[in-house]
């Protein structure tokens, strides 16, 4: 639900989605971690990127991942981006973020209970470029929490 309606503000962009109908706990603010970062995947990734979105069970949670073949994240920004008013690059076109997005993603994941961080999207092989943002949440029960 939430992963379609935040991919359908993105007209144009090539978004694929391999999500199935999962029950997290989260409140409707999930909805902003979407945007912000298939926006930062339309933003940084140029004209040309494609994304895609997963989420599968595992372990007890739901790993979410938001992956792109863009230019990918140096491994000594990977952390730093989290952070308030860090900015990781200029977006094509030149302009940057305000540093924000990422902060409010971490802000909200944490206070789901998850966890939040960047891989490359070929682990081991970021000379092949993109970035996987990956994200935990909790499973939840159907009859009263926010599904994915």
């Amino acid at each position: 639900m939430v992963v379609g309606e935040e991919a359908g503000n993105f007209r144009g962009a090539s978004i694929r989605r391999e999500v199935p109908s999962l029950d997290v706990l989260a409140d409707n603010l999930l909805s902003t971690v979407f945007m912000n970062l298939i926006g930062n995947s339309v933003k940084f990734g140029g004209s040309g990127v494609e994304i895609v979105v997963r989420a599968e069970e595992r372990d007890g949670e739901v790993l979410v991942t938001v992956e792109d073949n863009g230019p990918g994240v140096p491994d000594d920004m990977k952390e730093k981006l989290f952070h308030r008013f860090e900015r990781g690059g200029k977006a094509r076109g030149g302009r940057g973020g305000d540093g924000l997005g990422l902060f409010i993603c971490r802000t909200l994941i944490e206070r789901y209970g998850g966890q939040i961080w960047i891989d490359d999207r070929v682990p081991g092989r970021p000379e092949e470029g993109g970035a996987a943002f990956r994200f935990t949440l909790k499973p939840a029960n159907r009859d009263r929490d926010s599904g994915l």
